[in-house]
């Protein structure tokens, strides 16, 4: 039997399933299966200054401009693919968003091409249970396929936050308003960041995070996320 039939076999009996359903094989060189890549919900913002991202921090601090990839509904195939990203280990659903945001990010007019990459932290804590932080992988991809610096350890979360769940917007701003620490501000200092994060709901603890990079003396602050509620 040549290599290419026991190769074929090996497929069939295993598939490479798609990232986003679990179902069905994906298509060759690419990671998600024909239905999926179908109807990928993606967004217009790369294109749309006005978009819900950058209408969600208008007024709130000044950025230069926002973005998420994808549309994020309850139950749908976006929830299956961060879930599994943040509590399951498939750390190449961060990897394959990274990239797909990049190739994104260089075809707008709207971005410019940002200095420095930082990705939202979570606590010491959460870290060293889950082992990552799913917006440091997201932010990698980003940062390899567009060629520009990553810094994990820049920002910090230096305090555990109580449970966002049933809290106003306002609540939950001030439930994370004093918890990010710049240990170096130096590498946030006159230059564009780029500030990643997996899922923007409320806001709030990016928004945190983007202050306090602003307030440690950056240039300008964009924002880029794996998805957005609309």
């Amino acid at each position: 039997m040549s290599k290419t039939v026991l190769h074929d076999l090996f497929h069939t009996l295993f598939p490479d399933l798609c990232l986003a359903c679990d179902r069905l094989p994906k298509v060759k060189s690419a990671s998600f299966c024909v239905e999926c890549l179908h109807r990928m919900p993606y967004t217009d913002h790369f294109k749309i200054k006005e978009n819900r991202v950058t209408q969600h921090f208008k007024g709130r601090f000044v950025l230069h401009h926002g973005a998420a990839i994808l549309r994020f509904s309850e139950g749908g195939m976006v929830q299956n693919m961060l879930h599994k990203l943040k509590y399951k280990g498939r750390l190449e659903i961060g990897e394959i968003m990274g990239k797909i945001g990049a190739e994104r990010l260089l075809h707008s007019n709207l971005f410019g091409k940002p200095d420095i990459i930082i990705p939202v932290p979570i606590h010491a804590k959460k870290l060293k249970k889950r082992g990552y932080n799913q917006s440091t992988i997201f932010g990698k991809g980003l940062g390899f396929s567009l060629d520009i610096p990553f810094s994990e350890d820049s920002v910090i979360k230096a305090l555990e936050t109580e449970s966002q769940t049933g809290k106003s917007r306002s609540e939950r701003v001030n439930n994370v308003s004093d918890v990010f620490v710049i240990k170096d501000p130096s590498v946030v200092k006159d230059k564009h960041v780029l500030v990643v994060d997996d899922v923007v709901t409320t806001g709030a603890t990016l928004e945190a995070c983007c202050i306090k990079v602003m307030e440690a003396g950056a240039a300008t602050i964009s924002i880029l996320c794996i998805a957005a509620t609309e």
